[in-house]
Parts: structure tokens; C-alpha cells; sequence
């Protein structure tokens, strides 16, 4: 519609021009040289008219008889543009069908019709790959590094290609330029911090998982927990350097991320009291057993209390155990103080709900202890044959020490950081766990007690002398299930191991 209107406006203002050059009346007389061209003015008047009108078209015509080549050009261009990006999707679609032939022949189809080979190289690449050709895959990555586009990607799969072959020095080296390029790419900090692990290198994982951190990538209690067990695993390698300010430094720092942590809290607490800091390392214990009660927490302020008297050290465990009382742990560390104390059916009754819910041997021990107290030695031999024949206290660090391995601590980072957990489930679970009808019969007074009632301690033979307690047990390091399978062993040897300490 709007052409028709603007013909229509053309032809009136032509009409209207011939009109007015018609009416135009006079003479006109044009001397060049000596000779003169006259007549009348509307007649020069329309031969200039036309005559601009023939340059303007031929004008036109010069010009797109001058631009057809590069006319030709685009557009044979564009067809082969057109042809390059069909053979560079539908090449992108074989690799992902894992058509390597299909995907070869794209390839090369697109690097021919394509003047871009930032956009066929990763096809290229990925094609080449998929055919078992890791030569030229790793020619067409490397030079994808060369353009800022797609150095990223190129990065991607030479890591990939070192990962295969085994070579992770190689791998790491192109993961941490991949995370320098883009510290928000989730693999490219999955995989600097995971090689940092396999290391030991605490320090790198903990730097990636800061900058990761900063780009929104790690945040939350999972990356605080990370953060605290990095700084833990580095300050347990200081200490084994040498280097104790640093370890207890270190130590501190995670607590301050991670308060229940509980081997950072030892060995904060074990370099305080060391330096004679004594209440300090009592305090720090104390934060972390209201945390995160662990039985490595008690034995450290066992061992800080050492030079105290029985009465002493068993009175401030107690307030130990006050700082998280309902816990498990809370319940049998008060149940040892009472046996120490001689106060045995207060034990026995702490004991009692433990042992309906997965005991572990440990929990056996004490109540043996207890129970040999109460009625002697005859009474607790059930109780020492359960707790060698119950599985190996899962507990990381029972001991008060965390002497890890540099793939140890690897596990543990990666299983606190993800877990919150100091080590992974077991495997098997054991059912441990004993029934009303066992408890009454295992904690039934035996009919006589003459023989084997033992004196009451006195007050002062209490301070001299404390019971020694069955705990904390120490099993065989062979696999359970080995056990089980020895028939040949004796209830007198399962009692003798049970008593180790």
C-alpha cells in the first residue's frame, strides 16, 4: 500500500513538472564559441531535466554493475556459512549420539565451509576424541587456548585428556588455570580441590574453596566445615614439622568455624596446656564437647588431669559431660566417673539405655567394670565376652590422638566438609543392642556373693588407689568378619582382649 501511494506521488509531482516546464514561455539563446544554440526556454529547460535524469540512472547502473562481484561473494558466503553451521549442529548432535564416523565428517565439512575455527575446533576435538584419535584432540584443545573464547573450554579438555592418561600433575596444572579464568565454574573448583586433597596440599584447597567462596560457589555450613577441617589437616602438619605456634594458630582458626570439631579442639587444647595454659585447654574442650560430644575430647582432659587425684579429675569431667548431658557420650563418660568413684549402681543405671541402642564395646566394658564392682568378677565375665564380641568402635580418634595418613586426612575432609561426620557408616551394621529380658538376666545379682563380694575402698585408699576400668577397649585390628570366622578362639581369650587397655 505505502508503494502504491509513493508511485502515485511520484507520477502527480512528474505531471506537475511538465506542466510547469510547458507553460514556461520565453526564449533562450546558448553561445559556445562562436556558434549559438538557440530556442525556447521550456525545451532547454526539459532537455536538462532528462538529461540529469539519464545520469542519475546511469549512475545507478554503473554501481551495481561495479558491486555485483561482491554481491556474488556474500552470497556465496553466506550460503557457506549456512552449510557450515548445518554441519556443525548436526556434528555436535553425532558426537552427543556417540557417532564418531558422523561426527568426523561434519567436522571437516564445517572447518571447510566455517572461517571461524574457534567454532570448529571443539568439534574437531570432540569428534576426534570420540574416534580414539587423541592426538589430534589434543592439538585441536591446544590451540583452542590461543582465542580468549574458547581458552576455557580448551583448558576443560586437555584436563580431561591428563585425567585419562593418569598424569594429574598435568590435570591440576590446567584446573588451576581453568579456575583462575572462572573461579565460578562448579568443575573447575571440584577439580583444583580434589587434586589438592589427593596432595596434601591443604593450603591450595583451602585457597580455591575461599575464592570459590567469594564467587558464590562454596558458601554455607558445608563450605565453613570444609574450610575448618583444611585448617586442622595443615595444623597437625605443622605440628609434625615443627612448627607448634602455627598448629595451635591453625587449630584455633577452626574452631572458630567449626566449634565442635573435634580434633582441632584436641590439639588446641593439648598446645595450650602445654604452654601452660591449663584452664584455657579445659575451656576449649568444654566448647566443643557442648558441641559435638567425642569421646577423643574426655581422654584429652583425662590426660590434661592427669597429675590431679581420681576424686578431682572424675568431678570435673562431670561438668564435661554437664555441658551436653542428654548425649550419649555425656551419659557413658559420667557412667566411668561413677565407676571410678566406686559409685557402681549409679553407673549401671546411666548404662541401661545405652544398652538397649546399639552399644558399642566400649559400652559393654564399662558396664562389666561396673557390674565387677557391684558383684564381683564372676557376675562381669558376660559382660567382658559381649564387648569382644562386639564390633570395633567406629569412633575416628577414641584414643585422644588423630595420627592420620595424608590420605586419612583426605577422608576426613572430604567426610566432615560433606557429611558433617568424622568417617564414614559402617558398612555392616551389627545389632548389639539388648532386650529388656537380657538386661534383667545379665544384671541379676548372682545367688551367692561371698566369694567374690570385693571390699569397699575407704576414703583413703580412694585418694591412693582407683579402680582400674576396662575401658577404653582395644580390639584386634583384623577385619571383624575374620573374627567371626575363627571358631577356635576362647571365651577366656575374648575376656582377656576385652580387658586390654
Amino acid at each position: 500500500m505505502l508503494r502504491i501511494f509513493l508511485y502515485l506521488v511520484a507520477v502527480a509531482l512528474v505531471a506537475f513538472t511538465a506542466i510547469w516546464v510547458m507553460g514556461i514561455e520565453g526564449f533562450t539563446e546558448v553561445r559556445i564559441g562562436s556558434r549559438s544554440i538557440s530556442g525556447s526556454t521550456a525545451a532547454f529547460i526539459g532537455l536538462l531535466m532528462f538529461a540529469g535524469v539519464l545520469l542519475i540512472f546511469g549512475t545507478t547502473i554503473v554501481s551495481a554493475l561495479a558491486g555485483l562481484p561482491t554481491r556474488l561473494r556474500r552470497r556465496r558466503q553466506a550460503k557457506q556459512q549456512t552449510r557450515g553451521m548445518v554441519a556443525l549442529t548436526r556434528g555436535l548432535e553425532a558426537v552427543a549420539a556417540g557417532d564418531a564416523e558422523d561426527a568426523q565428517r561434519n567436522a571437516l565439512l564445517a572447518q571447510r565451509n566455517l572461517e571461524q575455527p574457534a567454532l570448529t575446533r571443539l568439534l574437531t576435538a570432540q569428534a576426534a576424541q570420540l574416534a580414539g584419535d587423541d592426538q589430534t584432540a589434543r592439538e585441536s584443545y591446544a590451540a583452542m587456548l590461543e582465542a580468549p573464547e574458547t581458552e576455557f573450554l580448551g583448558l576443560r579438555g586437555l584436563y580431561l585428556q591428563a585425567m585419562a592418561r593418569g598424569d594429574k600433575d598435568e590435570a591440576k596444572a590446567y584446573a588451576d588455570r581453568a579456575f583462575r579464568l572462572r573461579p565460578g565454574a562448579p568443575w573447575a573448583f571440584d577439580s583444583v580441590y580434589r587434586l589438592s586433597l589427593e596432595r596434601g596440599g591443604w593450603g591450595d584447597a583451602r585457597e580455591a574453596l575461599l575464592l570459590a567462596g567469594k564467587h558464590g560457589t562454596q558458601t554455607g555450613a558445608d563450605a565453613a566445615r570444609k574450610e575448618a577441617a583444611l585448617l586442622t589437616a595443615g595444623a597437625y602438619a605443622a605440628k609434625d614439622s615443627g612448627d607448634r605456634e602455627g598448629a595451635k594458630r591453625d587449630a584455633e582458626a577452626a574452631l572458630k568455624k567449626a566449634p565442635g570439631f573435634a580434633p582441632a579442639a584436641v590439639l588446641a587444647a593439648r598446645e595450650e596446656a602445654a604452654n601452660g595454659k591449663r584452664n584455657r585447654a579445659l575451656k576449649t574442650l568444654d566448647a566443643a564437647w557442648a558441641a559435638a560430644p567425642h569421646r577423643a575430647i574426655a581422654r584429652t582432659m583425662t590426660d590434661i588431669l592427669a597429675d590431679q587425684s581420681p576424686q578431682k579429675r572424675a568431678a570435673r569431667l562431670r561438668k564435661l559431660a554437664a555441658q551436653n548431658e542428654g548425649h550419649a557420650e555425656s551419659r557413658l563418660l559420667l557412667a566411668e566417673q561413677h565407676v571410678i568413684l566406686g559409685e557402681y549402681a549409679q553407673a549401671q543405671e546411666l548404662l541401661l539405655p545405652l544398652l538397649k541402642d546399639r552399644p558399642t564395646a566400649h559400652t559393654f566394658a564399662v558396664m562389666a567394670d561396673a557390674v565387677e564392682g557391684q558383684h564381683g568378677k564372676a557376675a562381669a565375665e558376660p559382660w567382658l565376652e559381649r564387648a569382644a564380641e562386639a564390633p570395633r568402635d567406629p569412633s575416628l580418634g577414641a584414643d585422644g590422638t588423630f595420627s592420620l595418613t595424608t590420605e586419612g586426612w583426605r577422608r576426613l575432609v572430604e567426610e566432615y566438609g560433606d557429611h558433617a561426620r568424622l568417617a564414614p557408616p559402617p558398612l555392616e551394621v551389627v545389632n548389639t543392642a539388648l532386650s529388656e529380658d537380657d538386661l534383667l538376666f545379665l544384671t541379676a545379682p548372682p545367688a551367692s556373693e561371698e566369694a567374690e563380694e570385693p571390699a569397699q575402698p575407704t576414703e583413703g585408699e580412694a585418694e591412693t588407689k582407683a579402680p582400674e576400668p576396662a575401658y577404653p577397649v582395644i580390639v584386634s585390628d583384623a577385619d571383624p568378619s575374620e573374627e567371626a570366622a575363627s571358631p577356635d578362639v576362647s571365651s577366656a581369650d575374648k575376656v582377656a582382649a576385652a580387658r586390654r587397655v
